[in-house]
């Protein structure tokens, strides 16, 4: 088994090289010994794992999937081989945490700063999702957990355990002073959705979802575009031009928990609401893991959610969990 190990990760070595001589130079071993690797790996799995060409080498379809196998196997071993040696070495051990926008603008804070005095050999990276790709970096061992909207990635796999923390929804935002909140109202206090049409937008960008909502939700309701004067990617600043002028925007309830002077809040509109499931997801693996399981209960707690006994993996590991309420209702 660890010889096959070792076939492996010189396999990553040698497509991460694009060839066998720089392989062979960055891993100090003899071209002939890496042939050797690849034909004994090709030999196991009965499957070409390389095409070779005048430039170097490039992986099959199935090499790529044996690559993705093989980081996160490397992964795996990394936090295996930190609690083996834990008595005995000063290492720190690593958790690669992604988060959603959301999610970095304070709601992990609290949670992660327990979390590391709980386990002070423990080194939290904290990085930006890539849409698109949650998936595939939790899979190969990039991440070890992703926070947000992520449940409907990965179909049904049941190497990914989900824990549902709560459901956020979209509002109509303004700051607390804003003049819409002062004028007329419609029926029940509401405000007229044609008023909206009175004042710029901003579209929050980094979620592509929000500006179809912007656009064309708002177009659906009042008959006509919403006169968008920002497209902003960075959620502090979508945020703070909110605080600072009329403008209004689409955001899900929970982003703007943490803002005051002035704080932000949801305009009460006649309009129907967009709610997601959001929570946490990872390599069923690591569910056994001492800081994931501790992650796993801050969360809940933060959350007011009940501990939960293991993750189910049925329905792409989905644990449904008690809401105690929902964020952001106006």
């Amino acid at each position: 088994m660890l010889d096959q190990i070792t076939h492996l990760f010189r396999l990553r070595t040698i497509l991460e090289e694009g060839s066998l001589r720089r392989a062979s130079e960055k891993l100090n071993v003899t071209q002939p010994a890496l042939s050797r690797s690849l034909a004994q790996l090709e030999s196991y799995f009965g499957q070409q794992l390389v095409d070779r060409h005048a430039r170097g080498v490039k992986a099959t379809p199935f090499g790529e999937k044996v690559l993705s196998v093989s980081n996160r196997i490397e992964r795996y071993w990394e936090i295996a081989e930190h609690e083996l040696r834990s008595e005995v070495s000063d290492e720190k051990a690593v958790m690669r945490i992604g988060g959603g926008p959301v999610w970095r603008s304070g709601i992990l804070s609290g949670v992660l700063a327990e979390l590391q005095s709980r386990f002070p050999r423990l080194v939290i990276e904290f990085t930006t999702l890539t849409y698109g790709k949650t998936i595939d970096d939790l899979r190969e061992g990039r991440l070890d957990v992703a926070f947000g909207g992520v449940f409907n990635d990965g179909g049904t796999s049941a190497r990914m355990a989900r824990v549902k923390l709560t459901e956020v929804t979209n509002y109509v935002m303004a700051r607390e002073n804003h003049p819409l909140l002062k004028g007329q109202s419609g029926p029940g206090g509401k405000v007229l959705p044609s008023s909206l049409l009175a004042y710029p937008w901003i579209v929050y960008s980094e979620l592509p979802a929000y500006r179809e909502i912007t656009e064309h939700t708002i177009a659906e309701h009042v008959g006509a575009r919403p006169d968008v004067r920002f497209i902003c990617q960075n959620l502090l600043s979508v945020l703070t031009i909110l605080q600072q002028s009329d403008c209004l925007c689409v955001l899900p309830g929970l982003s703007v928990q943490a803002v005051n002077s002035p704080r932000i809040v949801p305009i009460p509109l006649p309009l129907r609401h967009s709610t997601a499931e959001i929570g946490m997801i990872f390599r069923t693996e690591m569910r056994d893991w001492s800081p994931m399981q501790t992650l796993v209960e801050l969360c809940q707690d933060k959350f007011g959610i009940a501990h939960e006994q293991g993750f189910d993996t049925s329905r792409g590991g989905v644990k449904p969990t008690r809401v105690t309420s929902e964020i952001g209702q106006p």
